[in-house]
């Protein structure tokens, strides 16, 4: 179990409280925060996070380089596989394969 966050960053609060969630839940919580964290940016876990952020995303090819470094970010986390990834009006998307499911998440904005 982990404790929900929110994508400020903050621990999300439901009636005022900070809540736990597990499952599948948790594991898109963890790839999240795998695909956006800036790798080297979190002290106790220098390797946590990508490099997703220094791709330009109307640069050609940028969501095959994005797909590669978003595998990259991910890689520690089982059972979990980047479909693909888009790019709709300058947002990042990842088509996350997580439990036999399918989810597409918002990774980036520019």
């Amino acid at each position: 179990m982990d404790m929900a966050i929110n994508p400020a960053g903050d621990f999300d609060i439901d009636s005022g409280k900070p809540y736990e969630i597990e499952g599948t839940e948790e594991i898109m919580q963890r790839i999240y925060i795998c695909l956006s964290a800036h790798r080297g940016n979190f002290i106790y876990d220098r390797e946590l996070g990508g490099e997703l952020y220094k791709i330009e995303v109307s640069e050609n090819g940028a969501e095959n380089i994005l797909e590669v470094q978003a595998r990259e970010a991910i890689k520690c986390i089982p059972d979990a596989e980047i479909c693909e990834i888009h790019i709709v009006n300058g947002i990042v998307y990842a088509l996350v394969s997580v439990d036999g499911w399918i989810r597409n998440i918002a990774i980036r904005r520019n």
